[in-house]
């Protein structure tokens, strides 16, 4: 029981963090710094400089 719980505490840990390193270097490496689940859900990232933002149309 406890090697079972062991093995597939291991296993998820593992596969959260080569997804977590797969999206970081995606983020990295990528000139739209789109990450996987960016790239997954077809959104994108979009630059905009807060100074110029009119705050009455975020709401």
């Amino acid at each position: 029981m406890v090697l079972r719980v062991f093995i597939v505490s291991l296993m998820c840990g593992l596969t959260i963090g080569i997804v977590a390193i797969i999206s970081f270097f995606m983020v990295v490496f990528r000139q739209d710094k789109r990450s996987l689940h960016d790239s997954m859900s077809a959104t994108y990232v979009k630059r905009v400089d807060p100074t110029k933002v009119d705050s009455s149309k975020l709401i």
